[in-house]
């Protein structure tokens, strides 16, 4: 199918920062993915109506317009203004959907409305209940499965970039308006050699409930088992929202680095990445960022959910505190080990994550309309 001249509206919560987190990866690889197959992409953030200088920085990076102030007031705004001028309204995300579904439909009904999963809040908050064992959280995790039931059943598409994720959609919406997309993790250089390069690395937002847990985990029981055989061993935490204060008492071994432009020049001081995540959803962007860069990343059964591990990719996933810390030494010392895992995960990227296969595949899922879509990833 040909999509050229159709017009796109993109909406999400706020405006897309690669380097923040893997929502925003998301996005962008699927706002390029548009403009590739001909659609001219209108993007709008409806936390970002007055952030000027960063739509300005957006539009100049991805080539696409921004709705902002003062020219609009609101995303309601875009919607009656510009009433019946989209063929595409894609959703990224349930507060998004939620907000916006019902409003794309009435002010644009010829056109194609697309909910992008990003992944199952109610998945990620029902697990976290059960680590946390919290049962207010499950009752919340019920609530918001029904909700993310509902915007997904109003839609023409459903997106999601996990094929655990289509698989439980697909049970309660059977398999209509549903297809896996994947994003593309960017292009990084390749670390330099082994000896020069010590430690782990730990990449994720303070923000994000799944990965404090993780941190304090590591630093807690992880990282001690670790330190047992190899004492100078330095683990860098960096993302956003990380302040000394939320690990007090911290190790010094352990390094709160923050925000972090530059993601190639924290890896290329790192022998390995780590993913201790007890509970999540989605496909883990930290994870593909590392694999990326051709360095092996040390995970739970939650961070590798959604990705396609095959061979002794498996060996980097580990059950509990004991077996992450013997994958953390085996790929920290073992320098042999260390590079051809690093290979496969970054022939894994370059097979299966790359740009034109997010091209392909939402392409496809946009061509087949409301037919039934067979799971693809």
């Amino acid at each position: 199918m040909d999509f050229a001249a159709a017009r796109a509206l993109v909406i999400d919560e706020q405006i897309p920062r690669a380097e923040r987190d893997a929502g925003s990866i998301a996005i962008l690889s699927h706002m390029r993915a548009l403009s590739a197959l001909g659609y001219a992409v209108t993007f709008a953030a409806f936390q970002g109506m007055s952030k000027t200088a960063e739509l300005k920085r957006l539009a100049e990076a991805e080539g696409v317009t921004v709705c902002g102030k003062p020219h609009y007031s609101c995303v309601e705004d875009i919607l009656t203004r510009q009433a019946g001028g989209f063929d595409l309204v894609y959703l990224h995300r349930l507060e998004t959907a939620e907000r916006y579904l019902k409003l794309a439909r009435a002010h644009m009904p010829k056109a194609r409305v697309v909910y992008s999963v990003a992944d199952l809040h109610n998945l990620r908050l029902a697990r976290q209940a059960h680590v946390e064992k919290r049962p207010e959280l499950l009752s919340r995790a019920r609530g918001m499965a029904s909700g993310e039931l509902a915007v997904a059943s109003q839609a023409d598409l459903v997106i999601t970039h996990s094929r655990v994720e289509a698989e439980i959609l697909q049970k309660r919406l059977g398999p209509h308006r549903l297809r896996v997309v994947p994003f593309a993790a960017g292009e990084r250089k390749a670390t330099g050699p082994f000896g020069d390069r010590q430690g782990v690395a730990f990449v994720g937002g303070f923000g994000h409930s799944p990965n404090p847990d993780a941190v304090y985990w590591l630093v807690r029981e992880i990282l001690p088992r670790v330190w047992s055989r190899v004492p100078a061993l330095v683990c860098k935490i960096a993302g956003h929202g990380w302040l000394p204060n939320c690990l007090p008492g911290l190790d010094p071994r352990v390094e709160i680095i923050g925000p972090v432009e530059d993601l190639d020049a924290l890896f290329a001081t790192v022998r390995l990445t780590v993913a201790p995540l007890r509970f999540g959803a989605g496909v883990k962007g930290k994870v593909l960022e590392s694999f990326a860069a051709g360095l092996p990343c040390v995970m739970t059964e939650i961070a590798s959910e959604g990705l396609p591990l095959v061979g002794s990719l498996i060996e980097l996933v580990g059950r509990d505190s004991e077996d992450l810390a013997a994958r953390i030494l085996r790929f920290h010392e073992d320098e042999a080990a260390n590079r051809d895992i690093g290979a496969r995960a970054r022939a894994l990227v370059r097979d299966c994550f790359r740009q034109d296969c997010v091209v392909e595949s939402l392409r496809a899922a946009l061509a087949t309309g409301s037919d039934v879509l067979p799971l693809a990833s």
